[in-house]
């Protein structure tokens, strides 16, 4: 091989690994800027919540990203933190924003009518 082809295959073999880690580095730096978590929807009778219980940092902005894997639509509430998503359709995902600006224990549910057991479609977020 060449001199200039191997400088060649060297130099493109640096902007490859550059780039990839570039990526990687924005990625983690925008997961850093809010805390991040999934909260899977399914009907009672097929599993509920998942997770049905779990905490977020007080004071740094959380993004739930709510993932309906059922067959029928599910809604998502907070009445104690002012957060609601009206409709998630099945197979979708919504994605709620928020500042927990007080710290404690606040029930979210269901607020579509998505089974014979929707009333027992609840679960807690923990704000420490």
């Amino acid at each position: 091989m060449k001199k200039n082809e191997l400088i060649a295959v060297v130099l493109m073999l640096l902007a490859t690994i550059g780039a990839i880690l570039g990526v990687f580095a924005i990625q983690k730096f925008r997961l850093s800027q809010f805390y991040t978590l999934e909260l899977i929807a399914r009907a009672p009778e097929n599993g509920n919540w998942y997770p049905k219980k779990f905490k977020v940092p007080y004071g740094k902005e959380t993004k739930i990203l709510i993932r309906n894997i059922d067959t029928v639509s599910h809604g998502f509430a907070v009445p104690d933190l002012n957060i609601a998503v009206s409709e998630i359709k099945a197979g979708h995902v919504e994605t709620v924003r928020f500042i927990p600006q007080e710290k404690g224990t606040f029930p979210f549910m269901c607020t579509v009518w998505c089974s014979d057991r929707h009333m027992d479609m609840r679960g807690e977020i923990i704000v420490e």
